[in-house]
């Protein structure tokens, strides 16, 4: 199952070993997750392969600690086979903005120009 959403880390990445049937072993990074939904939060595990990982953490690293907010699309989603949660590998990563745009930011449509003749 794939999945688009907003995740919040538990913690700074690291890195881990793993094995799958698909490539075998590796070295990964490991984002320790939370998602926050109507019935409370989801804890989740996603891995994160592609050689875009290492930049994405080298680049990010400072602001890769508990609590902040990224933008995910995982792949494989199912339930973690040896704790609560749910376990992932990351297709696109992204930091989420610190605060979101408000729809009372955007620009009011324009309406027609005032006149610029003087009242008689």
């Amino acid at each position: 199952m794939d999945a688009t959403g907003l995740f919040f880390l538990t913690s700074a990445p690291s890195v881990a070993h793993i094995t799958t049937r698909e490539r075998g072993d590796q070295l990964v990074h490991q984002f320790n997750l939370l998602e926050r939904h109507k019935r409370g939060t989801q804890r989740l595990v996603a891995y994160w392969s592609d050689p875009d990982a290492s930049l994405f953490v080298d680049a990010y690293r400072r602001h890769l600690v508990r609590g902040t907010a990224l933008r995910l699309k995982l792949d494989r989603v199912r339930p973690h086979p040896t704790r609560d949660g749910l376990i992932a590998f990351i297709t696109d990563c992204q930091l989420a903005p610190e605060r979101w745009p408000s729809y009372h930011a955007e620009p009011a449509l324009q309406g027609p120009a005032p006149s610029s003749s003087p009242h008689p």
